[in-house]
């Protein structure tokens, strides 16, 4: 009896494992290369377009690195928190890990926009706040490999 179970354990994990089946596979990683603020709009560019861009308004005093929970000083009023996923600023070559971002964290802002935060990036999800003088509305605009999150009328 033991080894029948032995047996049907081994087939099991054989074929729940994906035996090298590209089910389940997961998405590439987005690759962050720059990030800028032009007038009312935030622009983050990167090597291939990220699957998900989420978006949550925060108070500033809550904002909060991934992973550490370290408190992370924003400016302005409001915070509008940007995830991407799956996404990152570094891509893994065997042991190496190579910075394809190696811009500022903070950046300055302009028009309604305070400025532009670097909050995470842990397990393939990159967040970044954005900073504002008041909460209003805005739009998430896709471009290819490029994402832009833009403020003010018509957002």
């Amino acid at each position: 009896m033991g080894r029948l179970a032995v047996a049907l354990a081994a087939v099991a994990l054989a074929a729940g494992c994906g035996g090298g089946s590209e089910q389940g596979a997961a998405p590439p990683v987005a690759l962050l290369t720059g990030v800028h603020v032009d007038g009312g709009r935030a622009v983050f560019d990167f090597r291939s377009a990220p699957d998900a861009v989420r978006t949550r308004f925060q108070k500033p005093a809550e904002v909060a690195e991934s992973g550490s929970g370290r408190h992370v000083p924003v400016r302005g009023t409001t915070a509008l928190i940007v995830t991407f996923t799956p996404a990152a600023t570094a891509e893994i070559r065997g042991e190496d890990v190579v910075p394809t971002y190696t811009g500022p964290k903070r950046i300055e802002g302009g028009g309604p926009i305070r400025e532009v935060v670097k909050v995470g990036d842990f397990e393939s999800q990159l967040d970044w706040a954005i900073g504002l003088e008041a909460r209003g509305p805005f739009r998430v605009e896709r471009d290819g490999d490029r994402v832009a999150v833009v403020f003010g009328p018509g957002g």
